[in-house]
């Protein structure tokens, strides 16, 4: 009964630790959409500022301008509002792949605590198979035996133990 027990508690563990790594991983997918739309909204208001602001369209020149006070007064100005937004653009392009960059390398050192959790987890795993299975045996030579029996034998273990660890210790001080 104790063991059904354990074992019940032990998948209600299991499950509530998947689903609280499902909740992480759902919260991170709406975080990653949310900024995907936030990207594209960015991009399309880009888009449109670039193909309808007056501010980055070429306007046409004005009744008997020379060509050079068209390029002084209107092209250079626009192709220095160009090339500030060109420069902000590559900016936040650099940005975003040095932002790339860092969160790849703690992923790969999350993936690699990951697998040394694994690792961990299955040799733990096993243990607590195996002493599990020392324990039914335990608790069969106590059913067997008796209490009372069993654990004078343990005690009479421990202290012959005691008195070998004691004995080890002399030899090694002298």
């Amino acid at each position: 009964m104790d063991y059904k027990k354990q074992q019940r508690t032990e998948k209600i563990e299991r499950l509530e630790s998947k689903i609280t790594d499902k909740q992480t991983e759902f919260e991170t997918l709406s975080k990653r959409i949310e900024n995907f739309d936030k990207g594209t909204t960015a991009l399309s208001q880009m888009q449109n500022a670039l193909e309808n602001a007056p501010e980055y369209q070429l306007s046409e020149p004005q009744g008997f301008m020379t060509a050079k006070s068209y390029k002084s007064k209107v092209a250079e100005p626009l192709i220095k509002r160009l090339k500030s937004l060109i420069k902000t653009l590559t900016v936040r392009c650099f940005q975003a792949i040095d932002d790339y960059q860092r969160l790849n390398q703690t992923n790969a050192s999350l993936y690699r605590s990951n697998e040394r959790l694994k690792s961990q987890n299955k040799q733990l795993t096993a243990d607590n198979n195996r002493l599990r299975e020392e324990i039914k045996d335990y608790k069969l030579l106590r059913k067997v035996f008796g209490s009372r029996q069993i654990d004078s034998l343990l005690e009479q273990a421990r202290h012959s133990k005691q008195r070998g660890t004691r004995f080890r210790n002399k030899e090694n001080e002298r």
